[in-house]
């Protein structure tokens, strides 16, 4: 008996710290009739009160509106403190201007936000019930300020019909016109959704089993080099120039989800360069047919990004343009053998994705430098089996793309599934370059025959 009271004893001290610490994050409650304003990060997917970690020099409430505005862009006070939930202080408060959304739909413009096309996809005035439980960040959270819906205070909500009219004059007169092409197209084209697949990151790498057996290690590496200097140019420009996706601005456009700014368009831009320069090396005698079908699969690709509405047509231009430039540099990918050009794109990338706390960009950056440490092993990196190197190749990437997809299902700690992403894109770099080599090699040497009698059919 004594031993156990001494064991409850010690729990509770043990404990204890953790009961009184300070908070580490804090949220803004924000009500309108039985809807509350929530947000749907783009680490997760899933929606949760606005709010955040509390910076060192901050008291809970001035995190709290910090958060909202940077997530919202709306100013708000506290009206009231409702306690702890977990590590998170939860206030009730209220929005010191009306918030803009939309009839029917219920989004709320996001275009004052700071952080627009940042960690926010999103934001709703919802009501707790009708929001599915797959969809909540912070299920039990919810469920519990729902009991003390009573307690917040009332915002003000204007109603809009779109948000159009905050757009800039170009994005304007965009829009009708991709209105009516939605309209015309209709909602089901099996062929645009195909072709806004050839655009896809995560497309092109699914056929890195077959394009290595195809085209080699050096040619693959080339084409690496160049696709992650197109996706920082992308990613840079699209955090520099800031322009907003066409469902930003009419949330009625949006047919597909997308994160970050629109302008340029990175799925046409890495159509033009990557099945440019793939077609390019298998027809090489057939340069201008290669030129054209890339051409048309990139306008085709474009297409279906306006169509799907994730982007303008300006977007799609600025994308070809970009695609065209690099595919029109091919001569100068093959400098990545020296290493100049990789430590550049490692460099640059992590730098900006530091300076603009992207996450896209840190990726880019950590892929490089998986595949630019790598490729220094001595390896062997030819003359296995087509069939057993693409096998793979597959394995491995398979358990990264599991281990991408299971992250946000695992935890609904945004920095844990944020470094766990950053582990899994180094990884990926290193799994290219070193990895799948060396267990390649190990393969080759156990089907070596064993002991001094040669293998049956040699000399």
């Amino acid at each position: 008996m004594s031993r156990t009271l001494f064991l409850l004893l010690l729990t509770l001290f043990t404990a204890l710290p953790a009961l009184s610490a300070e908070p580490t994050a804090a949220v803004c409650a924000i009500r309108h009739q039985d809807q509350l304003l929530l947000v749907q990060d783009r680490i997760s997917s899933r929606y949760s009160l606005s709010g955040g970690y509390i910076d060192g020099d901050e008291r809970p409430e001035q995190a709290a509106l910090r958060e909202l505005y940077e997530e919202t862009g709306l100013r708000g006070e506290v009206v009231a403190d409702l306690g702890r939930w977990q590590k998170a202080q939860v206030f009730a408060c209220r929005t010191l201007e009306p918030i803009v959304a939309q009839q029917d739909s219920d989004f709320v413009s996001l275009l004052q936000a700071p952080n627009l096309g940042g960690e926010i996809l999103n934001a709703r005035l919802i009501a707790v019930d009708k929001l599915p439980r797959a969809q909540r960040r912070f299920p039990d959270q919810l469920d519990w300020l729902q009991a003390r819906l009573g307690e917040l205070p009332e915002s003000e909500v204007r109603w809009q019909a779109d948000f159009v009219a905050q757009g800039n004059a170009l994005h304007q007169a965009e829009i009708p016109l991709m209105m009516r092409l939605q309209q015309w197209l209709g909602p089901d084209v099996w062929w645009l959704s195909v072709s806004n697949l050839f655009g896809s990151g995560g497309f092109q790498l699914a056929l890195i089993p077959l394009l290595l057996p195809l085209l080699g290690w050096p040619r693959l590496r080339q084409l690496l080099f160049a696709m992650l200097w197109l996706g920082l140019l992308v990613q840079a420009s699209k955090e520099g120039i800031g322009w907003p996706r066409p469902f930003h601005l009419q949330p009625e456009l949006a047919t597909h989800s997308a994160q970050g700014f629109g302008m340029p368009s990175g799925h046409t831009a890495s159509v033009l360069l990557f099945w440019g320069a793939l077609l390019g090396w298998l027809w090489p005698t057939h340069r201008w047919r290669v030129l054209s079908l890339a051409l048309l699969l990139a306008l085709t690709t474009g297409l279906a990004r306006v169509w799907l509405g994730v982007h303008f047509i300006s977007d799609v231009a600025v994308g070809l343009l970009m695609g065209a430039i690099l595919l029109a540099a091919c001569p100068c990918w093959r400098t990545d053998g020296g290493g100049a050009g990789w430590l550049l794109l490692i460099a640059a990338a992590l730098a900006l994705g530091g300076m603009t706390q992207s996450a896209h960009l840190t990726g880019i950056g950590l892929v490089a430098l998986g595949l630019w440490l790598g490729g220094k092993a001595a390896l062997v990196r030819a003359g296995y089996p087509p069939l057993l190197t693409g096998g793979v190749v597959l394995a491995g990437g398979l358990l990264i793309g599991a281990g991408l997809w299971l992250l946000p299902l695992l935890t609904s700690s945004s920095l844990i599934i944020l470094l766990g992403q950053f582990v899994l894109f180094f990884g990926l770099g290193l799994w290219l370059s070193v990895g799948l080599w060396w267990i390649l090699s190990l393969l080759k040497q156990d089907s070596r025959p064993r002991g001094g009698r040669p293998a049956r059919g040699t000399l």
